[in-house]
């Protein structure tokens, strides 16, 4: 997190023009496919008191995220925005109870809600043709939901896991091509790395007991890796 935020930094930094030339604002789409990566550290999840349920093998499926932008050009290199995407995918992670010498399979969908400021700079390396840098910097509302758990010795189901939204710190940084197709419209595909913080499950399971209390499963420091197409237009 902290390299990353250094990087942001060192982007905007040389970003800063000198002086601002022009005006214009702009609006867009965004699409994005790609992938995620994260860890728990949760050992002790499961009913509670004291389930004793240690999380590993975390794994996230591929995601896609859709969303748009808004901003104002402040000069022919320099523009900021805000931008806002809804990204989804499966996650998937395994606890093992060694009180009750037992392992559980857990299953449902990861899904941001991300609001950033950015601010991105151009260089353009061909007619109507650029390279662009972006860094942003928000918040992202983050979701386990439909989470349900397996027996992994019968694959039975066991229990429906309550659903949690929590609030985390987020960060981008990102490259890619930008091609104007006309004098308003600017087609572009990018890369970035981002941070989308923590999710967690709710504190409540439902099965066959009814509905109990458990300690939260927690997925920590989550990063996505993603590829990119927008459409922007001016106005």
């Amino acid at each position: 997190m902290r390299r990353l935020t250094l990087a942001a930094l060192a982007i905007l930094a040389l970003s800063i023009p000198v002086s601002a030339q022009e005006d214009g604002f702009f609006a867009g789409l965004d699409l994005t496919g790609g992938a995620a990566f994260g860890s728990s550290s949760t050992t002790n999840g499961g009913m509670a008191p004291d389930a004793g349920g240690v999380v590993a093998n975390v794994t996230f499926g591929n995601t896609i995220g859709i969303g748009g932008h808004v901003g104002r050009r402040i000069d022919p290199a320099l523009s900021a925005f805000v931008s806002y995407r809804h990204i989804r995918g499966s996650v998937s992670w395994d606890a093992h109870f060694s009180r009750y010498g037992g392992t559980s399979d857990f299953g449902g969908d990861a899904i941001s809600n991300v609001i950033m400021a950015n601010i991105a700079h151009d260089w353009v390396v061909a007619d109507e043709t650029f390279l662009r840098t972006s860094a942003g910097l928000g918040v992202s509302i983050n979701s386990l939901t439909g989470v349900i758990e397996t027996d992994r010795a019968s694959g039975s189901f066991v229990t429906d896991v309550a659903d949690h939204a929590s609030l985390s710190p987020a960060l981008e940084i990102g490259a890619g091509l930008r091609h104007r197709i006309t004098p308003a419209a600017v087609l572009g595909l990018e890369a970035a790395i981002s941070y989308a913080g923590g999710f967690r499950t709710g504190d409540t399971r439902k099965g066959n007991m009814g509905v109990t209390a458990i300690t939260p499963y927690e997925i920590d420091h989550v990063w996505r890796a993603d590829l990119g197409a927008s459409v922007k237009f001016a106005f």
